[in-house]
């Protein structure tokens, strides 16, 4: 008996042990030190030359910390409720929409597109029956990456249309290819089985619920509150309303909202007396199912391991906007950092917006704060001092040119490859950065007058050349 009762006593004190080393292993991950958050911020967004930015930083049931920094636009101080674009954050909203008509037994994830969006069926063929709402919301549905190019004010609907007639890539494939186009099919078909335009459903499923106001009023205010890199130098620029992209990428929200929205997605699907989703259609956006490089994308939502650490995360960039929010399930934390510049240019390295995010959930984690060796307008300036030197030599030689000292040995030769080369940049540089040649001329007007530069007197050079050949 007493044998017996020893090796109950033994193991209940293991069981204990384990249970008690368990909460002692969550507990020791240490309360963030905001003091030298917000000084980590402030040092980077002034060695980044970032003119403003607004940050959460929340538990569950806790807003640990809420501050706006800098200028919007405007001039005017940037706080809690400044209004940002925020890009392709957008998506996970829209895959809540999607997520409560789904509960509501409006549709289903396997609906088909095809079925729903007539539109497309009857100019598509069969091709939209087999892409559904789960390939749409995960990537995986084979819509390329580079879609027509329409101006801001396009409605949803037309800008669905318009994809009719895109060639799609194999979406017999389950591999994540992401595209923005996906949203824009999953908004429409919300639109249809609910017979609501998308910004009353997005209204009525997510702002409402969560208690976030909004307003046209808000919108008309983020106009031109966006500031675009100019060589190095972030200068303000407007940025359009674009209504038809509201799904994925146009939602304009303040850093309080985001804060309340990133507190629901830590819980289990209710706010306040509320239930606005189940527990499982929750965990079911968070969950990665289609696999991308290094992560998973769930619905709306990128799985991602961070140093180590589990993260459910997105990002967003717009011409004038950047952002991240990042969830930390394992820690009941979430970071949401909110910048009004932004670039296009194809930089090795993460704009302040993403770097300062993955930093503070690091720091929620457990881990230090530290400024990396370079910083993102290091970068600028490296990659513009590279562009400045290549116009330089490209100058030298258009002056020797026309001052008969042609450098070339074979002068009709280098012509030729001049023109190509312009024809080489007028081509490949779009596709290279993923957008057409108009919007690298909206978004990129330093990079456009650099090219025009080098264009134009590759051009002039070559005729010259051709010309002098001629007289010889």
């Amino acid at each position: 008996m007493g044998v017996f009762l020893h090796a109950n006593i033994a193991r209940l004190t293991t069981i204990l042990l384990f249970v008690f080393s368990s909460v002692s292993a969550f507990a020791q991950v240490p309360d963030p030190d905001l003091d030298a958050i917000e000084e980590h911020v402030r040092r980077t967004l002034e060695r980044d030359r970032v003119p403003g930015a607004a940050i959460a930083i929340v538990r569950r049931s806790q807003v640990l910390f809420l501050q706006g920094f800098g200028e919007d636009g405007r001039g005017r101080p940037v706080h809690e409720d400044t209004c940002f674009v925020i890009g392709s954050m957008s998506k996970a909203f829209t895959a809540l929409v999607a997520t409560r008509l789904i509960e509501a037994g409006r549709l289903a994830l396997d609906s088909p597109v095809g079925a729903t969006l007539s539109e497309l069926s009857d100019m598509g063929g069969s091709v939209w029956h087999d892409i559904t709402l789960r390939k749409l919301l995960t990537h995986t549905s084979g819509v390329p990456t580079r879609t027509p190019d329409l101006p801001p004010d396009t409605s949803l609907a037309h800008r669905v249309e318009v994809l009719a007639d895109v060639e799609l890539n194999d979406p017999s494939a389950a591999r994540h290819a992401y595209s923005s186009a996906n949203y824009l099919l999953a908004a429409r078909m919300l639109e249809t089985v609910s017979g609501t335009s998308f910004d009353i459903l997005l209204a009525d499923q997510v702002f409402t619920p969560l208690g976030i106001e909004q307003s046209r009023a808000r919108h008309e205010e983020c106009r031109s509150t966006g500031h675009q890199y100019w060589f190095v130098w972030p200068r303000p620029a407007d940025h359009p309303l674009e209504p038809g992209r509201l799904a994925t990428s146009g939602i304009t929200v303040s850093v309080s909202h985001m804060a309340k929205f990133l507190q629901f997605q830590l819980g289990d699907g209710t706010w306040g007396e509320e239930t606005v989703l189940s527990a499982a259609g929750l965990a079911e956006m968070h969950d990665g199912t289609a696999q991308g490089d290094g992560f998973t994308y769930g619905l709306g939502w990128r799985n991602a391991d961070l140093a180590g650490v589990r993260t459910v995360q997105h990002g967003g960039v717009l011409p004038g906007f950047r952002g991240k929010m990042i969830l930390l399930p394992e820690q009941d934390a979430a970071v949401v950092v909110l910048t009004n510049a932004s670039s296009v240019l194809p930089l090795p390295f993460q704009p302040t917006s993403h770097r300062l995010a993955n930093d503070i959930a690091l720091h929620l984690a457990g881990g230090p704060l530290g400024l990396p060796k370079f910083g993102y307008r290091t970068w600028l300036i490296l990659f513009w001092s590279g562009l400045g030197l290549v116009l330089l030599h490209q100058s030298v030689t258009f002056v020797r040119i026309v001052m008969g000292r042609d450098p070339a040995r074979r002068p009709l030769r280098s012509a030729a490859a001049d023109i190509v080369m312009v024809l080489a940049v007028v081509l490949a540089l779009p596709w290279a950065i993923g957008l057409s040649l108009r919007s690298i001329v909206v978004q990129t007007p330093d990079l456009t007058l650099w090219l025009a530069a080098m264009s134009t007197m590759a051009v002039c050079a070559a005729i010259i050349r051709v010309f002098r050949a001629r007289a010889d």
